[in-house]
Order: structure tokens, then sequence, then C-alpha cells
């Protein structure tokens, strides 16, 4: 009788650890998959932003730093035209 439960306790002391090991195995596999699934979705939303920005808001931001570089005269000599903006001014 002794030996019966020496031997039931090592199978269940074998057991649990064999599950374990399994789950562990399997958690890590199913957190694998997830992850996955997880950069999947936000690559997708990220170029999905990332091209209704570039359709919407860029042109817009692009006109107006090319307003800033261009300088707000019309004849590109802007030395001249503050000089003559000062004249005028008084």
């Amino acid at each position: 009788m002794a030996n019966s439960f020496a031997s039931l306790s090592t199978v269940i002391a074998w057991g649990s650890l064999i599950f374990a090991v399994m789950l562990f195995v399997v958690g890590l596999a199913w957190g694998k998959m997830v992850t996955q699934h997880a950069e999947k979705e936000v690559r997708e939303d990220a170029k999905r932003c990332a091209e209704k920005w570039f359709a919407e808001e860029a042109p817009a931001i692009m006109r107006q730093f090319l307003e800033n570089i261009t300088g707000p005269t019309l004849t590109g000599n802007d030395g001249n035209d503050a000089d003559e903006i000062g004249e005028h001014a008084g």
C-alpha cells in the first residue's frame, strides 16, 4: 500500500510538472500570437492615419512653408523692397 501511494504521488508530481511546462509553452505561443496581431493592426492604423494626414493636412503646411520661404515681396529682392517700404512709411 505504501508503494502504491509513493508511486501515485510521483505520478501526480511528474504530471503537474509536465502540465506546468505545457501551459508555459502555450502561454508564450499565445502571447506571441497576440503581439503579432496587435502589431499588424497598429501598422495598418498608422498607415491609414499617415495617408489621411498626407492627403488633408500636409499640403496646407507645405504651402505655408513655401510662402515663408519665398518672402513677402514679389520681386525677390527683399533688401530693396524693405527700403521702399521704409521710404513710403515715412
